[in-house]
């Protein structure tokens, strides 16, 4: 509720309790009328009930209850006007926001839905945002719910496992499906509706148990991810080789260089299909440097100036990201 919208509210409740107040007052110093007696009186009167006198009243007694009972009504009004306006705009900017986020999820395709939005799931839509990729989480907390809503960020309120959720968020049409959830039984049955939903998705699960990866690749995931392992070794290599370790940090989003690792996908209609790398001169028009050829299943790494760029292919570059940019929009 807007603070505005609160304080008037506010404001006519204390005036509403003023008038009980001068009312119970008024009653007990014109006719000498008890405490409880005189807020009866006073209650039938503003709420204009109608009930009989409950004592009888005194010509003044009779003058203060006709100026209470405009004032009561006056008051009530005044309360019922501010509750429904409440009422009203709530309502309005819910099934505005409602329709608005319907509208968006109808939208999405190619997307990537990520369930989950615990720490592992907030980091994950962290870069989703910075890299402006469209994306959907699925969370089933109210608290969490709250707060995507509070930051604009796409979600479907509900439980990830249930198949009406997960087609609210449109896994058909997604290109990716991110599981982030905190048990791996919860996991392993939201890759197997995913992966029923849409066959052709890629699927990436993160793994809490210790060798729960073989059990999730199992169930439909393109790739298992342990965060934990990979945080130990990250570690690890951090204190063996930290020279190497300083290199592929400088490659990570969220740091202070510009120098990025990147997949570009070469299609059909790419100027760098058919060409060798020398022949296309990738590291001169675009200054970047080819750190991997994917072609189907196999990989050629550091592959040499005369490796033949063909329609499908993947390749692995390392560059700053505005150059990376441009050879993205080479390989369209």
């Amino acid at each position: 509720m807007p603070l505005q919208r609160r304080q008037a509210l506010t404001r006519s409740i204390v005036a509403g309790v003023a008038v009980l107040l001068a009312g119970t007052v008024g009653y007990m110093a014109i006719d000498g009328q008890p405490v409880l007696s005189a807020l009866y009186m006073t209650a039938i009167t503003v709420t204009t009930v109608g009930f009989e006198e409950v004592f009888p009243l005194s010509a003044g007694g009779r003058v203060f209850t006709i100026l209470l009972a405009f004032a009561g009504i006056g008051v009530i009004l005044l309360i019922a006007g501010e509750f429904g306006r409440v009422v009203l705009q709530t309502d309005l900017r819910a099934l505005v926001g409602y329709r608005r986020e319907l509208k968006m999820l109808g939208k999405l395709h190619d997307h990537i839905v990520v369930c989950g939005h615990g720490r592992m799931g907030r980091a994950v839509v962290e870069v989703l945002r910075d890299r402006h990729v469209p994306f959907v989480v699925v969370e089933a907390s109210d608290a969490r719910c709250r707060e995507l809503d509070e930051e604009g960020i796409p979600f479907v309120h509900g439980d990830a496992t249930a198949e009406s959720v997960l087609r609210a968020a449109r896994v058909d049409r997604a290109r990716t499906f991110l599981t982030c959830l905190a048990d791996d039984a919860h996991n392993v049955y939201a890759i197997l509706l995913a992966r029923q939903l849409n066959p052709q998705a890629t699927i990436i699960a993160r793994a809490v148990d210790e060798g729960a990866e073989e059990r999730l690749l199992l169930a439909g995931a393109d790739r298992a991810i342990n965060p934990y392992r990979m945080g130990g070794m990250r570690l690890a290599f951090t204190a063996l080789k930290p020279t190497v370790m300083d290199f592929i940090e400088a490659s990570l989003p969220g740091t202070a260089s510009e120098l990025e690792l990147a997949e570009i996908v070469v299609h059909p209609t790419s100027e760098l299909a058919g060409k060798t790398l020398a022949g296309a001169e990738v590291r001169r028009r675009f200054g970047i440097i080819v750190v991997a050829l994917k072609r189907g299943d196999s990989s050629t790494f550091n592959p040499g100036p005369d490796e033949r760029i063909e329609a499908g292919d993947v390749l692995v570059a390392l560059g700053p990201l505005q150059r990376l940019e441009q050879i993205e929009r080479a390989s369209q």
